[in-house]
């Protein structure tokens, strides 16, 4: 395992290839460099994940954008999750809500349909999993 700021990262791990749009890495990459100093593993980790995606135009197809709705699954859980990949503007905890300053919404953004990702949270591997998006 490594750090990046503070925050633990798998490198065994393959990582999946994330396509982003041009307008969302824009918008996601100015608030993850806001959010360091009050959430620098998130930011970190956010920023990362945007650095090593494909930029895309606007209305090319791409993974996992804002504003969509994703089918996913949270580790090994029976339970689907179905969200709304968000700004932070959006009150958390509302219906569907999945805000990117969070590190499920970190790990969704640019993510395609059966791509699966890992990170460490605190001292537990998580895994999530995106099953379908885009509705």
């Amino acid at each position: 395992m490594s750090a990046i700021r503070g925050h633990a990262v798998l490198l065994s791990a393959t990582l999946p290839d994330i396509v982003v749009k041009s307008d969302d890495y824009h918008r996601v990459m100015l608030l993850a460099e806001r959010a360091h100093k009050a959430m620098p593993d998130v930011s970190a980790y956010l920023e990362r994940e945007l650095r090593r995606a494909a930029i895309c135009h606007p209305w090319d197809r791409a993974g996992v954008s804002m504003g969509q709705r994703v089918l996913f699954r949270l580790d090994n859980e029976p339970r689907l999750r179905l969200g709304t990949l968000s700004y932070p503007d959006r009150p958390f905890g509302e219906r569907g809500n999945v805000p990117i300053l969070g590190p499920v919404g970190a790990a969704l953004i640019g993510m395609r349909r059966d791509a699966a990702i890992e990170w460490v949270d605190g001292k537990r591997v998580r895994t999530l999993t995106v099953l379908d998006y885009g509705w």
